[in-house]
């Protein structure tokens, strides 16, 4: 009786721990596949927009090739009639290309090209799929998980549209490749126009394939939950295309039912035909063949010595003939290139934070000050960059004893900013401060300290009446914090110094970049 209690209880547990699992497979199952489809949707949304964007670069850069293309037509009818005769016999042209990337038809051929990122996007919706069919008839689950999956349309038309503007940058350079070829040595000023703006086009569009690629916070998160879900990297990674539509994981069985012969069926036909002699015929064919290795190995040996000297000969001469080439096809660039006209304008900013602080006047009238600054720098060139920006005067009193904050107005900037070497940079700017006009520290008042006219009633001259200016040159050096964000130093010599009637032409200022 006791026993049957203790198996009872054991059975009962076992009961209630099975389903208790089931539960929580039955609900992490819709879970995975929200993620999953969460992060489809962002990465097909993410690619949409590269593509908007580098579409529309392309229509320009093509509509800017075909305009120069009349120029240079013109240029070697005018110079070179052979030329320009050649240059009519070639089909492709900038012209043509800019109508076949508007013939969608002529381009859905190109669908079936593979794409690597879409097809990563497929191993998700198959994920996707796989997922919802373990559900089984489980139909308020599956209402729950919300479970559509209307992605291969939309991917098919992602992969379509990526083979087809692939196609169009490939015509673009041969057709920029056969210029080269026909305008060489005729001194033709378009030809380097044209490289530039082929050049900068497809830089700017590999800035803007970075951008989708780096993925958002929900991509993050859910790529992060997906990853410890069983099988998922199989099909985010997965070639599922290989053997014929089975994955890289395919089995023996699958490959058989597939049509491939395999080892095991070989080995069974073997066994059927020689039956018990398949092995001692194994290994005769096993001695025979290595008889026959040790007796080519020593005809071989004494060849190979023969030929090493002859190889070592052949290589001194081969490098002494690379050499040469290297040196004779050094290739220069056609133009300077200018890293930074490849990237979008968002990324050639840079926001930079800054504070200074200066002492109090000596005759009691100008208050210590605090400034706070913030710019916007453009780079022109990975070492050049000008920018403007805005900053705020606030006093804060004659000393330690007389502590009080006070308004004391805003200035508006303009810099350049040339980088050196190891973080250092030459930065020269001017600054106009629009301050309250009755402050008795401003130019004016000291010159005459008596006014003639009493001021008049108006709230914006009293905040923004009185001006200062500066106009400095300076050295700063950049330091780094973290990844995102870099520290400055600049000191600087004010030019204006005693025409402004300050205390002193240095500056200090500390700030940050991002």
């Amino acid at each position: 009786m006791q026993q049957l209690f203790w198996f009872c209880l054991a059975y009962l547990f076992a009961f209630l721990l099975c389903n208790q699992g089931q539960k929580c497979y039955a609900q992490e199952i819709p879970e995975s596949i929200s993620y999953a489809q969460k992060y489809l949707d962002n990465r097909s949304a993410d690619l949409t927009t590269y593509l908007s964007r580098s579409g529309k670069i392309q229509q320009r850069l093509l509509k800017k090739l075909k305009h120069k293309e009349g120029k240079i037509a013109r240029k070697l009818a005018a110079k070179d009639s052979t030329l320009y005769w050649q240059y009519m016999q070639q089909r492709l042209s900038y012209d043509s290309i800019a109508r076949l990337s508007q013939d969608t038809s002529a381009l859905n051929h190109l669908a079936a090209k593979k794409r690597g990122l879409v097809d990563s996007l497929k191993g998700v919706q198959n994920f996707i799929q796989k997922q919802s069919g373990k559900l089984g008839g489980a139909t308020a689950l599956v209402d729950k998980a919300g479970i559509n999956t209307p992605y291969t349309a939309e991917l098919n038309k992602l992969q379509q549209q990526l083979s087809g503007q692939q196609h169009i940058d490939d015509l673009i350079k041969q057709r920029t490749g056969n210029l080269e070829q026909l305008a060489v040595g005729q001194n033709i000023s378009g030809l380097q126009s044209i490289q530039k703006n082929v050049y900068y086009a497809q830089e700017k569009m590999k800035a803007f394939k970075k951008l989708a690629d780096d993925p958002d916070e929900a991509e993050e998160e859910a790529l992060e939950y997906l990853q410890g879900t069983e099988g998922f990297s199989q099909y985010l990674n997965g070639n599922q295309d290989a053997f014929g539509g089975l994955s890289n994981n395919a089995t023996a069985e699958d490959l058989q039912r597939m049509g491939y012969q395999t080892k095991s069926q070989v080995n069974a036909m073997l066994q059927q035909k020689l039956g018990n002699n398949l092995s001692a015929v194994q290994q005769q064919m096993a001695q025979q063949v290595q008889d026959y290795s040790e007796k080519l190995n020593e005809i071989t040996g004494k060849v190979s010595e023969a030929k090493k000297g002859i190889a070592e000969a052949k290589q001194t001469i081969n490098e002494a003939k690379q050499t040469k080439d290297k040196l004779k096809h050094i290739e220069k660039p056609a133009f300077q290139k200018n890293p930074e006209r490849g990237k979008p304008v968002s990324q050639r900013l840079e926001t930079q934070y800054n504070f200074q602080t200066s002492r109090a006047g000596t005759d009691e009238l100008r208050p210590a000050m605090l400034e706070l600054g913030a710019s916007v720098a453009f780079k022109h060139t990975p070492r050049l960059s000008y920018g403007i920006g805005i900053s705020l005067s606030t006093g804060l009193g004659r000393n330690w004893q007389n502590i009080r904050l006070t308004y004391e107005g805003v200035s508006a900037r303009a810099f350049a900013d040339w980088k050196a070497l190891y973080g250092f940079s030459l930065q020269a700017g001017y600054e106009r401060t629009f301050r309250p006009a009755d402050r008795p520290y401003l130019p004016e008042h000291q010159n005459n300290p008596t006014p003639t006219q009493p001021p008049a009633n108006n709230a914006l001259k009293d905040a923004f009446g009185g001006q200062q200016q500066a106009a400095y040159v300076g050295i700063m050096k950049r330091y780094r914090i973290n990844s995102k964000v870099s520290g400055t130093f600049l000191i600087g010599y004010n030019c204006l110094w005693q025409q402004e009637a300050l205390r002193s032409p240095f500056l200090i200022r500390f700030g940050a970049i991002k």
